[in-house]
């Protein structure tokens, strides 16, 4: 129940994590986050092991891939440096964006969380 994923599989999970996180726009949240809790990501997935250990009947195994992958601190780097990937492809595509923007004129959508803001 308990076993370690393929590395396969969890770069499949960083992968995932790191794209929903950034879908919602929450992705300098999560790096600064992260960072402040990669030392404790050991102590912190043994202890949410021995917290979820009694609900997996009820939530099901879906969830011991991610507990197992993130206890692991190079793991942890390796989402860091993914939202950092995709935080720089963003940059430079608004600056792209910006320039054919200033060719024609216009304000691009809103994303995430700051579509909801009317300023």
């Amino acid at each position: 129940m308990w076993e370690d994923p393929s590395d396969e599989k969890e770069e499949k999970i960083i992968k995932r994590t790191a794209e929903t996180i950034y879908k919602y726009d929450m992705d300098l949240v999560a790096i600064l986050f992260l960072e402040s809790m990669k030392p404790l990501a050991s102590v912190g997935g043994q202890l949410a092991r021995y917290m979820v250990a009694p609900f997996v009947p009820f939530i099901g195994d879906k969830s011991i891939p991610y507990l197992a992958t993130f206890q692991n601190k190079e793991n942890v780097e390796r989402l860091i440096k993914e939202l950092e990937e995709k935080g720089r492809q963003e940059e430079e595509e608004k600056k792209r964006l910006k320039q054919a923007r200033k060719a024609e004129g216009g304000e691009p959508p809103k994303k995430g969380w700051r579509k909801f803001l009317p300023f």
